[in-house]
């Protein structure tokens, strides 16, 4: 299988990407999601974006229900400065990671004209990743979760080596987080071992420690599905959940 390679020096809307609808992986996208009720639509409030304080206005409602980051930021008992202004600054923040940001929480969606492209682009998935587990968007997170494995199966692609050092460096996925545990278990079930081997770009160290375990604790010669392809093994095994409840409803045991 080929390897999936991109321009990491440029950013624009011509880099390629794929799109996949939400009916492919529902139980993130809707499920736990606050209703668009006139409630969460009342104030409208400025985010400043990036180092160039790129400006978005949004419900300060909406994002405080989606997102605990926000909720805690906003929140008049503490006495933040954030509160009173109704404006809230994220100088690290890419403006085109918030754009997607902004689009899920309004619509709980992963479409967006720049990941509607012909191939897959999963550094864009994974930047949005760790932008929401920054602020805390436990929903965006299992919706990226989904598409990536999505996206995997519809191309019959895995990430790039580059996308492995975004995932498992230093200032990557956290350990633990279920995407971590995906792309790995991407590369076991896919026939991956010549594209590992012979890519002229390096893998991740970290990333190849834990896939060579992996497939040591793998049975090969066992006929089993791939676990992304099953909703309950998915959220079981990849998405985070909180409130200990898994997408289908059912309490986790701790």
């Amino acid at each position: 299988m080929p390897g999936i390679t991109h321009d990491k020096n440029n950013n624009s809307s011509t880099q390629n990407a794929l799109t996949v609808t939400e009916n492919s992986y529902p139980c993130s996208y809707n499920r736990g999601s606050p209703s668009p009720t006139r409630s969460l639509f009342k104030t409208i409030m400025t985010v400043t974006v990036g180092p160039t304080e790129e400006p978005f206005l949004v419900h300060r409602e909406r994002f405080c229900a989606a997102s605990p980051f926000f909720a805690a930021a906003l929140n008049p008992s503490y006495n933040f400065r954030e509160s009173a202004s109704n404006a809230l600054a994220l100088p690290f923040a890419r403006p085109i990671d918030f754009e997607y940001l902004v689009q899920w929480v309004y619509t709980r969606t992963l479409d967006h004209e720049e990941l509607d492209c012909t191939h897959p682009a999963y550094f864009r998935l994974i930047r949005l990743w760790l932008l929401a587990d920054e602020l805390q968007v436990e929903g965006c997170k299992n919706a990226i979760v989904d598409m990536v494995a999505k996206v995997a199966d519809k191309s019959n692609s895995v990430p790039t080596p580059d996308d492995t050092r975004t995932v498992f460096g230093e200032d990557g996925v956290r350990e633990g987080a279920g995407l971590r545990g995906l792309v790995v278990d991407l590369f076991a079930w896919k026939k991956t071992d010549h594209l590992v081997e012979g890519h002229e770009d390096s893998w991740d160290e970290t990333f190849l420690r834990l896939l060579v375990g992996k497939l040591k604790r793998m049975d090969l010669n066992a006929k089993g599905r791939a676990p992304w392809r099953n909703d309950n093994d998915r959220c079981r095994l990849y998405h985070e959940h909180s409130d200990h409840i898994n997408c289908g409803g059912v309490k986790e045991e701790k």
